[in-house]
């Protein structure tokens, strides 16, 4: 039997993954009742040790204008980081392998909401704190995603997806794969528009079995 499924790999707190936010919602408001769309966190800075100074602001403002130039998306530039922020995303992927694990319909709600919460409004979404709130406003208890946040099984889980996410060959952000069994197929390394995927992934899901890997 043929099994087909979707995967959008992504982190957090790559801008080039926010810009992609409102495709990957197209597609999943598309596809969902035809195949399983899963979330696969990439891992763009984890474990990240690095002070935040002002050279890496500038390059990362840098590529927060191309995105929203070619996205439309909305940054807010004035950014200002505490001296303490360190560009860290692993809390952020961590923390939506919680949410998927208590509320698995609100996974994207809740990556959106992070993704808003740092791009938008300058939230430090690498303070644990911070993500519960953001959880809580996705009808998550505190409490309870405290309790999966620091718990050593979920903290071993975000790095295996890490590690999934390059056995894939994937090593940018975004990243949409189509899965046929045990064969993969890119439908994007990087960001493209709905109009570009649609039809790319129409074909895929019309054929009905690759006999073959293709990256």
């Amino acid at each position: 039997m043929t099994v087909k499924s979707i995967i959008y790999v992504v982190d957090p707190m790559c801008s080039w993954c926010w810009g992609f936010s409102p495709v990957i919602e197209e597609i999943v408001r598309r596809y969902r009742d035809q195949v399983t769309i899963e979330v696969l966190l990439g891992g763009l800075r984890p474990g990240n040790t690095e002070r935040f100074d002002e050279r890496k602001r500038a390059y990362i403002l840098s590529h927060w204008r191309a995105v929203h130039e070619r996205t439309g998306q909305p940054f807010n530039f004035n950014f200002h980081p505490e001296p303490s922020f360190i560009y860290d995303t692993e809390p952020s992927s961590r923390a939506m392998i919680v949410v998927r694990q208590l509320a698995q319909d609100r996974e994207f709600m809740f990556l959106s909401s992070v993704q808003e919460a740092f791009y938008v409004k300058h939230m430090d979404i690498t303070h644990e704190g911070v993500l519960a709130d953001l959880a809580s406003r996705q009808g998550i208890d505190r409490d309870r995603f405290l309790q999966g946040f620091n718990d050593s099984v979920i903290r071993q889980s975000v790095w295996q997806e890490f590690d999934r996410a390059r056995q894939l060959g994937v090593s940018g952000f975004p990243a949409l794969l189509g899965q046929n069994n045990t064969d993969h197929i890119s439908f994007t390394h990087g960001y493209q528009s709905t109009g570009v995927l649609v039809p790319i992934i129409d074909e895929w899901m019309a054929e009905p079995f690759f006999g073959f890997s293709r990256q």
